[in-house]
C-alpha cells in the first residue's frame, strides 16, 4: 500500500488484511526512491521482510549467534519468496566499546578485534552498513577514524 501511495497514480485500489484503498489518489511522488526497511526479529516478521522489504535493520544486543541465526532465516525466506537474499540491504546497529586492552567479548576490545568482527559480518551475512551507538569520550572518533577504514580495507582484500 505504501508503494502505491508513492506511485503518483490515481484511483488507487488495495484490499489488504488490515488496510484498504478504494479510489484514493497518491500524494506527491517522492523525489527519489524511498526504501521500506524493517528492524524485526521474529520468524514471521523476518519472512515479511524477505518478501517485501528493501532493507533489514536489527540491533546487536550482545548475542552474535542470534544475529547470524536471524540472517540465515532471512536468507532462506528470501529464497523461498523467489528473491535473491543479496537484494535486501542489511544495516546493523552496534553497541560496544573500543578499548586499548584485551577483548572482553564481541564488540568490546581493541580496533583489531572490531575490524575482524565487522569484516566477518560484512563478508559472511552481508551487512553493508554499521551504525554505532556508543557511550564514552572518543568512541565515535575511534570508530570513524580507526575501525571504519580498517574494515573497508579488510573487506576489499577478502572479496578480491
Amino acid at each position: 500500500m505504501i508503494r502505491k501511495v508513492w506511485s503518483g497514480e490515481r484511483n488507487l485500489r488495495f484490499d489488504g488484511a488490515h488496510y484498504r484503498l478504494a479510489g484514493a489518489h497518491s500524494g506527491p511522488v517522492p523525489a527519489h526512491p524511498i526504501g521500506i526497511w524493517l528492524g524485526v526479529y521474529g520468524p514471521r516478521a523476518l519472512q515479511l521482510t524477505a518478501r517485501v522489504a528493501d532493507g533489514w535493520v536489527p540491533s546487536f544486543r550482545g548475542d552474535l549467534a542470534q544475529i547470524l541465526e536471524m540472517t540465515a532465516r532471512l536468507d532462506q525466506a528470501a529464497a523461498a519468496a523467489g528473491r535473491d537474499p543479496r537484494e535486501i540491504r542489511r544495516v546493523l546497529n552496534l553497541g560496544g566499546a573500543i578499548t586499548d586492552g584485551a577483548s572482553t567479548g564481541t564488540l568490546n576490545g581493541p580496533v583489531s578485534r572490531w575490524t575482524d568482527e565487522l569484516t566477518d559480518l560484512a563478508v559472511g551475512p552481508g551487512f553493508d552498513t554499521f551504525v554505532l551507538w556508543a557511550d564514552g569520550a572518543g568512541q565515535l572518533a575511534r570508530f570513524a577514524e580507526e575501525v571504519v577504514p580498517a574494515v573497508r580495507a579488510q573487506v576489499a582484500a577478502e572479496r578480491s
